[in-house]
């Protein structure tokens, strides 16, 4: 049971780091939009 709830926290930050990741470069992106037109 406590493997199986390790595994989970440890998929979840994963995720959360891929997702942080990819909403960084969405608003750099922006950004680089926003400047430049």
């Amino acid at each position: 049971m406590r493997k199986i709830v390790s595994y989970l926290i440890n998929n979840i930050r994963e995720h959360l780091m891929f997702y942080i990741l990819l909403w960084s470069l969405l608003a750099i992106i922006d950004f680089i939009y926003i400047v430049f037109y």
